[in-house]
Order: C-alpha cells, then structure tokens, then sequence
C-alpha cells in the first residue's frame, strides 16, 4: 500500500517516487529541478522556435529570449531599471518589517489591539494592490514614491497577520507547563510565545516576498519612467517582447532568490522549524 494509516493520520510510504524524491539530498533535488527546467525549455524552444505552432513576436522562444536578455545588457537599460527597482523594494520591504513585526505582536499579545487593527488590516490586505496605485501617484507623485508605498502595502499585511496568527495558536499545553514550572509573563513571551511565532514569522516573509515584488512591478508598470515594470511594458509595447521577457525572467529570478534568502535565514536562526516538516 502506497498510504499506511496510524493513529497520528496518514504516513506517505518510503517507496515509490515520493519516497525516492524525499530521499535525494540539496544537490540531488537541485539536479531533478535542473532536469525539469531543461526539457520545459527544449520544449518550448521546439514548438515556438522550431515547429513554429506559435507566433515568436508574441511568445518568443528561450533562444529569443536569451538574446533579447543580451540586449538589455549590453545597452545599459537592465542595469539602470533593475538598480532603481532593487531600492524601491529593499526600502519598503525593510518598513514592512520594521512596521509588521512589533505590530503583529501587539495583535497576538493584546485582545483590543487586534480588534481594533484587524478588521482595518484585514480589509486593506484583501484589497488588490493595483487599486491603490492611482491614490498613490496622487499622495506621492511621479517616481520612486508610489513604487515604495505599494510595496509596503503588499508585505507589511502577511508579515503582520501571519505573526498574530502565531502568537495566537501557541500550544495552551506549552503555556501551561512554563506556569507549573514558575515561569513569569516575560518567561512566556520570550520562552513559549516567541519560538512557536516564529515559523508564522518566516511563512509570513515568504509571502511578503513575492507579494512585494508583484506589487513594485504593478506600480511600474504604468506612470514610472524607470525600474523593471517600465521597461517590461515599453518593450512590449514595441514588439520588443525578447526584452520584456527577459526583463519578466529578472523579476521572476529576484522574487525566487529573495525568497530562498528567507528560507536560508530561516535554517540558521530556527533549525527546528525546518525538522518539524520531515
């Protein structure tokens, strides 16, 4: 049988695939995913780039691809865009944590807190980040402005909320072994509520991650003379979709190894998040 079922719920049985895949090391599973990546992009070279089953001026082939990424380099405009779009997202990433982190405490910790930021938070998270994009063009102008606001917007929320969420899910069990054992309030934060906040924590900066990213590339998109959204969009609206996809792969590549940067802070600061998952 492939699932054995146990008193603690379904186990995935060590043979097959799964278990052949679970079984790889790092650079194991690196090599599968290098395997993956190569036959979709042989793929996609055959039918675009070769057999022709689709237009190349509006779905360009790796190939296509790879030199349009030549030509944003060479021509300096890779450059430039990706510099202003890197500080508009480091500088409103780092106020989401600034901001999320003691806010989202204050929520877990405080029962009025959360009932009177929540539902705002809640409401503001809900909300597409492309419907505050023309608020913020009016609140801060043309420039890097808007680009910071909308991504403060799109992670501060996860960080915040993911963080209330653990602190309060905290194990009453754990809560009440640290008070039989003589611990004080400050004990309980710092031994109990904390630790068990901190996988909500990281969960919380993995969607921040890709959600800031989506929200800088949208408040470029439209209204900015600068950064990868607007070299995307003037790319293709020249038919230069080479270069707008290859401008959309060093977003894509900025948005994955951002969030692997998390992941590996992660492993560092709390092994023991990672353990609990095998």
């Amino acid at each position: 049988m492939s699932v054995l079922f146990a008193t603690g719920g379904p186990r995935v049985a060590r043979g097959g695939l799964a278990g052949w895949l679970a079984g790889l090391s790092t650079g194991g599973r690196a090599a599968v995913i290098a395997v993956e990546v190569f036959v979709v992009l042989l793929l996609w070279q055959l039918i675009v780039g070769y057999w022709g089953i689709i237009n190349p001026v509006f779905f360009p082939p790796p190939l296509a691809i790879a030199q349009g990424f030549a030509e944003i380099v060479a021509n300096g405009s890779l450059a430039a865009n990706a510099a202003v779009s890197a500080q508009a997202w480091l500088t409103g990433f780092t106020i989401a944590v600034i901001v999320g982190i003691p806010v989202g405490l204050l929520m877990g910790a405080s029962l009025p807190v959360d009932k009177v930021v929540g539902p705002i938070a809640w409401t503001i998270y809900a909300t597409p980040a492309i419907a505050y994009q023309p608020l913020a063009k009016a609140w801060f102008g043309f420039g890097i402005g808007p680009v910071i606001f909308l991504v403060v917007i799109s992670a501060l929320f996860p960080i915040m909320l993911n963080i209330a969420a653990g602190m309060r899910t905290t194990s009453p069990s754990l809560l009440r072994a640290a008070r039989v054992y003589g611990g004080s309030q400050l004990d309980l934060y710092r031994r109990v509520f904390l630790p068990s906040t901190v996988p909500f924590l990281f969960a919380g900066l993995r969607q921040a991650v890709v959600l800031a990213t989506i929200g800088m590339v949208v408040a470029e998109l439209s209204g900015s003379s600068s950064g990868m959204g607007a070299l995307i969009i003037r790319a293709a609206n020249t038919y230069q979709t080479d270069q707008a996809f290859a401008a959309i792969g060093v977003v894509v590549c900025w948005s994955v190894g951002m969030t692997g940067l998390v992941t590996l802070i992660e492993r560092r600061v709390a092994p023991w998040t990672r353990k609990a998952r095998r």
